[in-house]
């Protein structure tokens, strides 16, 4: 006992795991399960997780023993959890023994899904021993599907792997059985009786029983029912399952009905509701434990987790709150103090950044509205020059005597080319984008459709000249400019009542 108490918790939780497997080994279910709970709570609390991974797929082996295949597959499917972080080769144990599960309950189809998941799982195709064992497994379940074909192709896919013992006489057991499917019975009872005459000595064999079993089969359906009796009772006498057993009994059963052996008939018929009887009864005994078994883990486990938490309390609880509470409240006046200073801090800050703002802001509106004034004033005075100048040349040219003086008529020539150059012009928007910068760039590169004839007109509508002025300017009627106006809104791809706010907001 006092070597007990020395061991650190990880050999505790080994020492309950060694002992689980050992009353499991014997057949006592209830004592492994015991055993392995125990075991789990420890695993559980500092996260062992091979530990874990074997408590829990070997609970799962026990309830898959107790035949209640739905508890055995929640554990299985947990430990496959752990199997899949870890870089054991134990993925492919516990899907073997999920798909055990399914194909104890004859959904053979799930259970192939999980034999083949392990099958094609790059551990298993490193080792021939596994990749036979996983073979073997998935033909058995594709010949109860009745599939002989999918069964001998993955028999033949392990053909030429060495096999010993138990292993190479269940590929020959599946192998006859794919014949057996095929209708081909000669050849399925000549690999049957070569196996048994090898394994003559191994009475006690699962190989021998279902061999036993699969000759009656043969013979049964070779009309034979003497040989099919023979071979019925003879794997009767060496088997120790009771699933097994019950299926003899059935099969004994139907055979001398057939015979018209109505007394023997019903006698195995007994049997097998005998047989179901006692697995019931066996069952519900080991349910009643195992669910015993819970509640006192259960308890155990809610102990522990209370008076962990009593000790844990007992010991810190008088510090922490004392040291907690100093801390919170130095810590929480030292952010209210900081926070008070820097809202003081922030705030005077933020006042004067926006004064500062709105009266660069102001100071920037006005010069650009004074500048824009100068803009509009030039450009009316350019207008209003050029009309001057047109209507003297007009009615200069309208004289007579002027008309026909050839050097006047070149002068006032020279003067109508003056009134078409672009040079205010040049100088005029040279000007307009020292005082509006941004505006023109990006008229440019939104619309880069527009002329130099466009821009300008635009320019005029930002200063906000009306259309009258602009027309002056342009030398042309009012209507004119009005299309003028439409043309550039549609090339812009705007409405032209909406010209001018759409070129305000460019800026």
């Amino acid at each position: 006992m006092a070597q007990e108490i020395t061991k650190t918790p990880l050999q505790l939780c080994q020492n309950l795991i060694d002992k689980g497997n050992r009353a499991k080994k014997t057949g006592d279910y209830t004592k492994a399960l015991e055993y392995y709970s125990e075991a789990e709570i420890l695993a559980e609390n500092e996260q062992w997780q091979q530990e874990l991974f074997d408590i829990k797929n070997n609970i799962g082996v026990v309830y898959a023993s107790l035949s209640n295949y739905g508890e055995a597959r929640g554990y299985y499917e947990q430990a496959l959890q752990i199997a899949s972080k870890d870089p054991k080769d134990n993925l492919v144990m516990v899907l073997n023994n999920i798909a055990n599960t399914y194909s104890y309950e004859n959904d053979y189809r799930n259970a192939i899904k999980y034999f083949t998941d392990a099958y094609n799982n790059p551990k298993a195709n490193n080792s021939e021993n596994a990749s036979t064992f996983l073979a073997i497994n998935i033909s058995d379940n594709y010949n109860k599907l009745g599939d002989y074909k999918q069964a001998r192709n993955y028999l033949d896919k392990v053909g030429e792997f060495k096999k010993s013992g138990k292993v190479a006489q269940f590929w020959r057991l599946n192998y006859a059985e794919t014949f057996y499917i095929e209708g081909n019975y000669n050849e399925a009872e000549k690999m049957m009786l070569d196996l048994l005459s090898d394994s003559a000595n191994e009475k006690d064999t699962d190989s021998y029983v279902y061999s036993t079993e699969l000759l009656s089969k043969i013979y049964t359906k070779k009309n034979n029912p003497a040989k099919a009796i023979f071979y019925a009772k003879e794997g009767l006498q060496h088997s120790f399952k009771m699933k097994a057993r019950i299926d003899l009994y059935d099969r004994l059963s139907g055979l001398y009905f057939g015979q018209k052996d109505y007394a023997a008939a019903s006698k195995y018929k007994d049997s097998v509701i005998a047989t179901k009887d006692s697995i019931a009864s066996l069952v519900n005994k080991e349910l009643f434990e195992t669910n015993r078994i819970k509640l006192k883990i259960q308890r155990y486990q809610n102990e522990l987790k209370i008076n962990r938490e009593k000790q844990g309390n007992e010991r810190t609880l008088f510090i922490l709150v004392i040291i907690f509470s100093i801390i919170l409240f130095f810590f929480i006046y030292r952010v209210l103090k900081n926070r008070l200073l820097k809202q003081k801090q922030e705030k005077i800050i933020t006042e004067n950044q926006q004064k500062i703002i709105e009266l660069e802001l102001d100071h920037l509106k006005n010069n650009i509205a004074e500048k824009n004034r100068k803009l509009s004033a030039k450009a009316l005075y350019l207008s209003g020059r050029n009309e001057l100048i047109e209507e003297v040349i007009n009615s200069v040219s309208q004289i007579k005597e002027v008309s026909q003086n050839q050097e006047v008529a070149n002068y006032i020539k020279s003067l109508k080319e003056y009134l078409k150059t672009d040079a205010e012009w040049d100088d005029f928007i040279t000007y307009f984008e020292k005082v509006n910068p941004a505006f023109l760039s990006t008229l440019k590169t939104k619309h880069p459709q527009l002329n130099p004839a466009d821009i300008r007109f635009i320019c005029y509508l930002y200063m906000n000249l009306d259309l009258k002025e602009i027309s002056n300017i342009f030398s042309i009627t009012v209507e004119a400019g009005k299309k003028r106006k439409q043309r550039i809104a549609k090339k812009m791809e705007v409405e032209a009542e909406e010209l001018h706010n759409y070129i305000l907001k460019l800026s």
